[in-house]
């Protein structure tokens, strides 16, 4: 269930902390335009960096622009979480004293509770989420957009989010940085995932338990208190996520405009070397195409 009076209490600090992370991004970028790339999601193709065309046909660069599978995947995701959302609202009180006193809202809360556990995996669990949020720490710090970067499908991903995305931001942006060590625990990820979580009364119970360190799964559970605290600030993480892409777009948008319709991006080859290439805005769209392929996008 979604409460009023705890978005309204976790808002700001999640926002500032979204704010302080675009904001370190954007003031530490090696080039103007990589925080384009990271909206825009540039990748490199690897069945097109190995395509041979036919004889007196030219090489396709497989340094594309656009969404991919993984976007749509995003887009699926969220459509589902601004479904919940909006149709899931009350104030927490009211119904925290409907579950008191009726057993049938009670019932409806374990089984809400449930979609809610899912929803925060999702959102751990997003190759574009978590693409975009390496790339802006890497940016964080002064590094490249990098086209070659991918998310681990088997393992790895606690990896990523620890290493690569909360503790190389710890010195740049600390709030950015407790955000993220505060939401997302890797053992509660690893308990909805395989099933290992009991609804008992009001507390979540891990079944994933361990008390060696390197398991990194000290929880025995969460009350509800604690669970709806975790879930509403991942859903304003996703949402702050979602409106600075969209204020950082229009921005962008307006200064392509202002330059009829180019703007420069670079590319960092494996080796080192720089390419520069122009993008352009598609027409009544919010995806920007490479500028030689502007007219073929619009037809």
């Amino acid at each position: 269930m979604i409460f009023h009076d705890l978005i309204d209490q976790l808002r700001s600090s999640t926002a500032a902390a979204v704010k302080e992370l675009f904001d370190t991004a954007i003031a530490h970028q090696s080039h103007p335009q990589d925080l384009l790339l990271v909206d825009q999601h540039g990748f490199h193709n690897e069945m097109l960096a190995k395509y041979v065309p036919p004889p007196g046909q030219p090489r396709l660069s497989p340094y594309m622009i656009g969404p991919d599978l993984i976007g749509f995947a995003e887009d699926t995701f969220f459509k589902f979480t601004h479904w919940y959302r909006t149709s899931h609202q009350e104030d927490k009180g009211e119904f925290e004293a409907k579950v008191a006193s009726d057993p049938a809202v009670q019932e409806q809360e374990a089984l809400l509770l449930q979609l809610e556990l899912s929803i925060y995996l999702r959102f751990w669990e997003s190759d574009l989420i978590l693409k975009r949020l390496r790339q802006l720490s890497a940016l964080c710090v002064g590094q490249p957009y990098n086209w070659l970067i991918k998310i681990p499908r088997k393992g790895g991903r606690h990896r990523v989010i620890r290493e690569k995305i909360r503790d190389r931001v710890k010195d740049v942006c600390p709030a950015f940085y407790a955000l993220v060590d505060a939401n997302y625990k890797s053992q509660i990820r690893n308990a909805i995932a395989h099933s290992q979580y009991a609804i008992v009364g009001r507390h979540i119970a891990l079944l994933n338990h361990s008390d060696d360190p390197q398991d990194f799964a000290p929880l025995r559970g969460m009350s509800f208190d604690e669970w709806y605290s975790m879930f509403h600030t991942t859903l304003l993480f996703h949402n702050e996520l979602v409106a600075a892409f969209a204020r950082c777009r229009e921005e962008y948008r307006q200064r392509t405009l202002a330059n009829e319709n180019r703007i420069q991006i670079r590319i960092v080859l494996p080796d080192g070397q720089q390419e520069f290439r122009d993008l352009a805005v598609k027409p009544n769209s919010n995806w920007w195409v490479y500028h030689e392929n502007l007219a073929k996008s619009s037809t």
